[in-house]
């Protein structure tokens, strides 16, 4: 049984379609539900934040500072928040971890552009191509790869469910949860 130690902040970052959300489900599956965990999913949250579906890359940096916002109002209730979104810009993913300094890990999911393409789960890359929609991060907004990551797992060479199982490991080699 796994229990959690201190109050943390999971960032899940990269391409549409690397896994992110999945791996997300998955942590909060094995996990259990013995401790608060809340996933913010992009997907879900960018509905709630925005009143458009295609936000340009000003909108993406403003969406930033939401996330921030709301994973500091939820560490207060010591939890395990676990954020899977693009978060395409190191200036982003810079900015969070020194707002949220000893309560932020970056996790890169790390799949390439092909392979995201390739699964395409939302539909993005097809839709961007036909211009049915724009500022796609991997098609018209480039996704920066990350510089100062604390963990990397590539969807490619690993199945959902072990990176889930990877990054778990992660969680408790740096103290965040334990098992009991």
């Amino acid at each position: 049984m796994y229990l959690l130690k201190k109050s943390h902040s999971v960032w899940l970052t990269g391409l549409p379609s690397s896994g992110k959300t999945s791996i997300s489900k998955l942590i909060l599956k094995k996990l259990g539900r013995r401790f608060p965990i809340i996933i913010l999913d992009s997907d879900e949250c960018n509905k709630f934040f925005y009143n458009k579906k295609n936000y340009d890359k000003l909108e993406r940096i403003k969406s930033t500072f939401k996330y921030i916002k709301l994973t500091k109002i939820l560490l207060r209730t010591n939890c395990l928040v676990i954020i899977s979104a693009n978060h395409a810009l190191n200036f982003q993913r810079s900015f969070a971890r020194a707002q949220l300094k000893k309560k932020y890990s970056e996790i890169w999911i790390n799949t390439s552009l092909k392979e995201c393409k390739k699964r395409d789960v939302k539909k993005l890359f097809y839709k961007a191509k036909k211009e049915k929609i724009k500022n796609v991060v991997g098609y018209d907004i480039k996704f920066e790869k990350p510089l100062k990551n604390d963990f990397e797992v590539n969807t490619k060479n690993n199945t959902l469910d072990n990176s889930a199982k990877m990054i778990i490991k992660f969680l408790l080699e740096k103290k965040i949860i334990y098992v009991s």
